[in-house]
């Protein structure tokens, strides 16, 4: 027991010493939204009656992916898809609830196994958090508001536009990012966080960029400085710097803006398209 918990320690320690991590970290995996990947650490132990060394082996190692993807499931269940809802909050209906287990059940072993002294044998499977929000990213309820603007009756439907694989690049000289500094604000990350202005009118979220795209490549970047945001390539090269008001939400997911910043953020988007190729960072502490 002692050399498992000092195990995961190590793991937790040097996720922390990473300067570029994002998330949170367990005992028994983590949440990176860095590289956008979930983890969890299985444990399997000989069980009786083994005919031989193989088999006991063999079956170690199925005990051990089996508790990392129970694992998996627990890790999943607590990330937040925005400000207000985690993932297993997200889950409303049979169906989702299906796709997101696929998801989990598709994770995939990452390096080899540890067998430890007791005999058990440590395994860690990994899901890419792209899977998870391909899911549950929330489709828009109604058109995107602009700064100052008041809101008007919603929208039924809203068709999101094609996904690429990559954004297109602006003009040269042009805007090519948005930045928006949370340092100090309590923020924290999600799947599907937002940018508000201090009407509490939506800036930037769902409906103003394709779902696939965003699931693929995040509804926006974290970084822990300033500097690294600006070095980041979805907004490297000329990207408008905002310093956030507050953070806002149950899980402090979202960001605040000033109007005045809100209209300038509109604007970019109108000229260069940064919002809908989801060219923005986060920065936190």
């Amino acid at each position: 027991m002692n050399k498992r918990r000092l195990l995961s320690i190590c793991l937790v320690s040097l996720l922390v010493a990473q300067q570029d991590f994002v998330g949170e970290v367990f005992d028994r995996g983590s949440v990176n939204f860095t590289d956008r990947t979930i983890q969890a650490t299985g444990l399997g132990f000989i069980p009786e009656n083994v005919i031989n060394a193989g088999q006991a082996r063999r079956a170690a190692m199925r005990i051990a992916k089996q508790d990392a993807l129970r694992q998996l499931i627990e890790i999943v269940n607590g990330v937040n898809v925005t400000s207000e809802t985690t993932v297993s909050g997200a889950m409303f209906d049979d169906m989702i609830k299906t796709q997101v287990q696929g998801a989990i059940r598709g994770a995939r072993q990452v390096g080899d196994p540890r067998y430890l002294s007791d005999t058990s044998v440590e395994v860690v499977y990994e899901v890419s958090m792209n899977n998870i929000s391909h899911v549950l990213l929330p489709m828009a309820a109604a058109p995107p508001i602009a700064a100052g603007t008041v809101a008007t009756a919603p929208v039924l439907s809203q068709t999101a536009p094609s996904p690429s694989a990559v954004a297109p690049a602006p003009a040269s000289g042009g805007i090519t990012g948005i930045i928006i500094d949370g340092t100090g604000l309590g923020l924290r990350p999600a799947m599907s966080p937002r940018i508000l202005n201090q009407n509490g009118s939506v800036v930037y979220g769902p409906g103003q960029y394709s779902r696939d795209y965003a699931a693929a490549n995040g509804v926006v970047g974290y970084a822990k400085s300033l500097e690294k945001a600006q070095a980041d390539s979805r907004v490297q090269g000329n990207p408008m710097v905002f310093r956030a008001a507050s953070a806002s939400g149950t899980a402090s997911a979202d960001l605040v803006i000033s109007n005045v910043d809100a209209g300038k953020v509109s604007n970019a988007d109108n000229t260069a398209g940064v919002l809908k190729n989801c060219r923005v960072m986060f920065v936190l502490d």
